[in-house]
């Protein structure tokens, strides 16, 4: 018997050092055939797909604090005027700029949803207007940037909205999300997720950061408040 449970021990063994070592090679072959992209470190694995997600149901469960936060400035510094890219529902921007001249931009089906919902809001589909012609004080641009094929393309359209003096962007935070930390993320929906220092150093070269911080631990929200380099 004492035979028979060592040999069971030594396959166990050998079992649990055949997947360390499985495992070892894939994260060894992962850093050396993927390159690094968007501040993201070497060897993560980024989808090459889009997948819509349909956030029509939601409602202030999730980033309540960006919204808030952004009305922290607009209310401090008298602000007028919002414009929410990709404002989902729209339940957050209704909710708490409700005395603001606000703008909501989302991609169908999404914008059909806001025009039927919400018939007397201002509501623009994405691809369908210039977005040189478009003016506001405080940008949000909450949890879409991970949901984008190249991020690049969105923080360079929010770049074309004239006279805005703070941008906010929201993204989970890989380092406290339980997700592969090689990528592809968890959720169906994402292309990619950042680190706190990843999104930090990703941004400022598009931005002046003005504040970073974790919004919400318990869904892993980091938030960054920037503006347009001078």
């Amino acid at each position: 018997m004492l035979y028979i449970l060592t040999i069971m021990g030594l396959k166990g063994k050998v079992n649990f050092i055949k997947k360390t070592f499985n495992y070892t090679l894939k994260v060894f072959y992962t850093y050396i055939v993927f390159k690094s992209k968007y501040n993201i470190k070497r060897g993560y694995i980024h989808k090459t797909s889009y997948n819509y997600f349909d956030d029509t149901a939601n409602t202030d469960t999730w980033q309540l604090e960006v919204y808030t936060k952004a009305k922290e400035y607009a209310e401090r510094e008298n602000l007028k005027s919002i414009i929410d890219f990709g404002c989902g529902s729209a339940y957050k921007l209704n909710k708490y700029f409700s005395e603001y001249q606000t703008t909501g931009i989302d991609v169908s089906p999404t914008y059909e949803f806001l025009k039927e919902t919400y018939p007397n809001g201002h509501w623009l589909k994405f691809g369908d207007f210039d977005l040189n012609m478009l003016s506001a004080d405080i940008v949000i641009c909450s949890d879409v940037i991970e949901h984008v094929l190249d991020p690049d393309d969105l923080l360079n359209n929010l770049k074309k909205i004239k006279n805005v003096k703070y941008i906010f962007i929201s993204t989970p935070d890989r380092n406290i999300i339980p997700t592969e930390k090689f990528g592809p993320p968890y959720n169906p929906c994402h292309i990619r997720e950042w680190t706190f220092e990843e999104l930090e150093n990703y941004l400022s070269s598009h931005f002046d950061i003005i504040e970073h911080l974790i919004t919400n631990r318990k869904q892993w929200t980091q938030l960054a408040i920037v503006k347009n380099k001078e």
